[in-house]
C-alpha cells in the first residue's frame, strides 16, 4: 500500500477542483439515489459476476464489492491513476471481495463479452466518453444471457426514447426507467434486461 499515493488521490477528490461537487448536497443525493435505484431494481444472486464501467471516485465500485455473494466484480476505467486509486483504497480498507481492476478503454475489452450477470455504468461516464450508441452496445455485449444493465446518466441531453429504441434494436428491453429533476436538471436511471434478470 502506498500512503502517499492515497493521500494525493484523496486530495484530488476533495481539493479545489473536484471538492465543491463531491461535497455538495446534490452529489450526496445522487450517490444515495443511484444506490437506492439499484437496490430497488436489482438482486445480486449468489455467485453473480458484476462489471462496472467507469470507476471515477470509486465509491460505487466499493459499494458493489460488498454486495457480492461468492461472485466477483470487474471494474474498468481508462485512467490509470483512477484504477490505481481504487486498488490502493481496497487494500487500505482490507476489502475482502474479489475485485479485478482493468486499466483499459471498455471499447477495447472484447475479451469480456458475455461474462457478466450485471453491468453498471453510472454518473458521467457516458457523457465523458463522448459516445452514445456504441458504448451502450458494448455494455450490452458484456452481459450473459439473462443479464441486466444498470445505466444511470446525468447528461442534460439524454434522450430516453433513443435509449429505448437502441435497446429494442439490440433485442433488450427496458424493465424500469426513472427520470427525476431534484436539483433542476434531469437524472435518468434504467434497468435494461436481456431476459429474466438476477
Amino acid at each position: 500500500m502506498d500512503p502517499d499515493f492515497l493521500l494525493k488521490r484523496y486530495g484530488e477528490l476533495y481539493g479545489p477542483e473536484a471538492g465543491p461537487w463531491n461535497l455538495s448536497v446534490e452529489s450526496k443525493y445522487l450517490e444515495y439515489r443511484i444506490t437506492a435505484f439499484f437496490e430497488e431494481n436489482f438482486t445480486v444472486g449468489e455467485g453473480a459476476d458484476i462489471c462496472n464501467v467507469g470507476i471515477g471516485a470509486g465509491y460505487w465500485d466499493r459499494y458493489l464489492s460488498y454486495q457480492l455473494q461468492g461472485g466477483s466484480l470487474t471494474s474498468i476505467d481508462l485512467d490509470g491513476n483512477i484504477c490505481r486509486g481504487l486498488s490502493e483504497c481496497l487494500k487500505n480498507e482490507g476489502n475482502p471481495s474479489p475485485v479485478k481492476i482493468i486499466h483499459k478503454d471498455v471499447m477495447e475489452c472484447t475479451e469480456l463479452c458475455g461474462k457478466f450477470d450485471i453491468v453498471t455504468m453510472v454518473g458521467s461516464t457516458r457523457l465523458e466518453s463522448g459516445l452514445f450508441e456504441s458504448i451502450l452496445e458494448r455494455l450490452f455485449s458484456l452481459l450473459k444471457p439473462g443479464g441486466c444493465l444498470y445505466y444511470q446518466s446525468i447528461a442534460q441531453d439524454e434522450d430516453a426514447e433513443a435509449v429505448k429504441t437502441l435497446c429494442r434494436r439490440n433485442g433488450l428491453q427496458v424493465e424500469n426507467y426513472l427520470q427525476e429533476k431534484p436539483f433542476g436538471r434531469p437524472y435518468h436511471y434504467w434497468k435494461i434486461a436481456t431476459g429474466s434478470c438476477m
